[in-house]
């Protein structure tokens, strides 16, 4: 047996035992304290939220890392030893990451390099309810903090936002890289001109678009709430928030239209392919 097929192996007991635990809690939640089984089920799904989905308890894989940030909750101005603190798992490494760069003899390389992975952590960290600060960025990236303001004045003067905790509490939301990439993709460019325009790795950019898709198409089309949109989609709630939110800002535009087959070409694939076999009652 092959490595990648034993960890697809070992993925899928782990996913049969998650099931397996989820439907002992119900039966005891029905048979132990009387709850109705839409109780119970709905228990179930707390429990999960509140103790499955912990990342101090979390996997990680090749090329992650887990990192104790401070909260998205927390307010401007408190010092840092009053704020509560999030653990979060940051991809610090992907293949992607050298897509399509400069030259190696171009230091604008490492400068690209350097972007892609900012604006995937800083991503990462808030869907799991945490900020990374731009302290944060130069420890994870090993480098000077006055390296990573630079970068963060230089990717704002491009347009790219960066969801760090200084950007969020002192300047407010802004527009994000991830905003950026569905509104070029709406107004017509495709992931190759959104990559070069956002300097993410083409990679990415269609990661972004096969999740807006994905997310729109299961509430437009089948009108799955947050919580299914999430076990379906196989992404955070806070992520599928930042998704809808998306939709609901650029549905009306008369640039949607354009691309409400492609959203419901790659929404039902993937929904036929994998959102069918998974068990929405966990």
């Amino acid at each position: 047996m092959s490595i990648k097929q034993s960890s697809g192996f070992t993925e899928r007991n782990r996913r049969l035992e998650i099931k397996t635990i989820h439907q002992q809690m119900s039966q005891l939640a029905i048979c132990g304290a009387g709850l109705s089984p839409w109780e119970a089920d709905e228990l179930v799904k707390i429990i999960d939220d509140v103790y499955f989905s912990n990342n101090n308890l979390a996997d990680i894989s090749n090329g992650q890392v887990k990192y104790s940030c401070v909260s998205s909750t927390e307010g401007a101005g408190k010092p840092l030893t009053q704020c509560k603190m999030e653990t979060v798992v940051l991809s610090l490494f992907k293949p992607e990451d050298n897509e399509r760069l400069p030259n190696a003899v171009n230091k604008q390389r490492q400068v690209n390099l350097r972007w892609r992975r900012i604006m995937r952590i800083c991503d990462e960290a808030k869907d799991q309810g945490g900020l990374l600060s731009q302290e944060d960025l130069a420890e994870l990236l090993m480098c000077d903090v006055k390296t990573i303001q630079r970068d963060c004045i230089a990717m704002q003067k491009d347009g790219i936002v960066i969801p760090t905790r200084g950007q969020q509490k002192d300047i407010g939301p802004g527009v994000t890289h991830r905003e950026l990439v569905v509104r070029h993709w709406i107004e017509g460019k495709e992931p190759v001109a959104v990559a070069d325009c956002t300097k993410h790795s083409i990679k990415a950019v269609e990661n972004y678009l096969d999740r807006f898709k994905v997310v729109v198409y299961l509430r437009k089309n089948k009108s799955f709430t947050d919580h299914e949109i999430s076990v379906v989609a196989g992404i955070s709630p806070r992520a599928v928030k930042t998704y809808l939110e998306l939709f609901d800002k650029y549905k009306s535009s008369s640039l949607f239209k354009y691309r409400l087959d492609e959203i419901t070409i790659a929404g039902s694939n993937y929904y036929q392919s994998v959102g069918e076999k998974k068990d929405l009652s966990q």
